[in-house]
């Protein structure tokens, strides 16, 4: 039995019992080892942090309640961001928000792309972004800190560094552009 709850540090917590493993287990380990692809597709379309966790939450209880559903074979991380994806546009209309998603096509494109190439380099690419990072300058490393590790808006960020909007907004684009340029580097050289 796999369950997932908040801990104190507002990560995720993951308990799995050894015994009999049965096709429930095994959805529920190709869920776990695939999170961060379904947490990342979630982001994309609901970009605020917190509902994103609380979207892979109930993703995962879904996931779990359709667990036979599952075609052993197939790919997991498609069938689990097609689930994700329903989550997202049942937020969307209980906030009665209109979402600017993707197609479905789409949608399942991206969720089927590459997928075990992608399992096999995320060890890679995490060592590349940790050199990258320690790379940037100390005001674009806080920036993107502060932007992707705390979920503040640009005027939060603008506020907290006594900074310009405007000025948020530049350094964050070229803090992105520097780290994208240098983990292409990174992986290219193989390092």
């Amino acid at each position: 039995m796999l369950l997932w709850r908040r801990g104190h540090s507002s990560k995720l917590d993951v308990h799995v019992s050894k015994t009999n493993p049965s096709h429930r287990d095994r959805v529920h380990a190709l869920f776990v080892q695939h999170s961060p692809r379904i947490r990342g597709f979630i982001l994309s379309l609901s970009p605020n942090i917190g509902r994103a966790d609380d979207l892979l939450q109930e993703t995962f209880l879904t996931v779990s309640a359709k667990s036979d559903d599952y075609l052993s074979g197939s790919n997991f991380v498609a069938w689990a961001c097609a689930i994700a994806r329903y989550k997202v546009l049942e937020e969307y209309k209980r906030s009665g928000k209109s979402p600017n998603l993707l197609s479905p096509e789409v949608i399942e494109a991206v969720c089927a792309a590459n997928p075990t190439s992608a399992d096999e380099n995320v060890n890679s690419v995490m060592l590349a972004l940790k050199t990258c990072l320690s790379a940037l300058s100390p005001h674009a490393r806080q920036a993107i800190e502060l932007r992707y590790t705390r979920a503040h808006t640009a005027t939060e960020i603008a506020t907290i560094l006594g900074w310009s909007t405007d000025s948020v907004y530049v350094i964050l684009s070229r803090a992105r552009g520097s780290l994208q340029k240098c983990i292409n580097a990174r992986l290219e050289r193989g390092a």
